[in-house]
């Protein structure tokens, strides 16, 4: 699914980043015991996001292209944007909401 991106580490921007609904993620908790988890939505989306930093990665790393950056203001503007541009799936999701179009 897609959404309009955001990170404290990079602040004022917003990116239409893409990724998986659904993952699975397998680690250690604090004790060493092995745990795994199904995390589906926006919380399969932060998971990533979060997971992202660990690999030296921010969203802007994940944007197919200059057009899908954009500062917060211009987000804030959207009714004034060319209808379906960027992208239709960009064009019509509010900012927080998750998109399946690209």
């Amino acid at each position: 699914n897609w959404m309009w991106e955001g990170c404290l580490s990079v602040p004022g921007m917003r990116g239409w980043v893409g990724r998986p609904t659904e993952v699975r993620m397998t680690g250690l908790d604090h004790s060493g015991v092995p745990k795994e988890v199904h995390l589906v939505g926006l919380a399969a989306r932060i998971a990533q996001h979060e997971l992202d930093h660990l690999d030296g990665a921010l969203f802007p790393h994940r944007v197919n292209g200059t057009r899908f950056l954009l500062p917060n203001a211009a987000l804030d503007a959207k009714e004034t944007w060319q209808t379906h541009w960027p992208s239709l799936g960009s064009w019509n999701t509010a900012l927080g909401q998750l998109s399946d179009a690209a």
